[in-house]
């Protein structure tokens, strides 16, 4: 399970952590983590929109499949319908992902505490996205595994 939590930092490490973003650029400071970490979120949302679209053909993909097999349950129409579900529950994963966060002005007045909650925020979302991901796989692998067993 170390892949899920790679790069996310927690307790002691996150002061760490910023203090080693603020020697990338120690003449900016305050600003170089700010914009440092709302890179990383604007990566994160990127790929999640990417997910949600692929997680989209999935649902879609898997709902044509569903419409032309005869009535009745079978092995592979269990599997698709496992698909739909799956991908339904990837793309829930992804919705906090893509939530828009801003910096409040008074965030902005204790800039260390912002940077831990942006931090704490990218570790979040960055575990939400990854476990998403793999849950995407798992559809696409039910789907793939069900078609032909119709």
């Amino acid at each position: 399970m170390s892949w899920l939590f790679q790069g996310t930092y927690r307790g002691q490490d996150l002061p760490l952590h910023l203090a080693a973003i603020r020697r990338l650029e120690p003449r900016r400071e305050e600003v170089y983590e700010h914009e440092y970490l709302y890179t990383c979120l604007s990566v994160l949302d990127a790929k999640a929109q990417v997910l949600l679209g692929y997680d989209a053909l999935l649902m879609a993909a898997a709902s044509i499949v569903l419409s032309v097999v005869p009535d009745g349950m079978s092995i592979g129409k269990s599997l698709i319908v496992a698909a739909l579900a799956t991908s339904g529950v990837s793309s829930v994963l992804c919705l906090p992902v893509v939530w828009v966060q801003w910096t409040d002005t008074d965030e902005f007045e204790r800039a260390e505490d912002s940077f831990q909650r942006l931090l704490v925020t990218r570790n979040r979302r960055t575990i939400s996205y990854r476990v998403a991901w793999v849950i995407a796989h798992l559809a696409a692998v039910l789907l793939i595994v069900g078609t032909p067993l119709q």
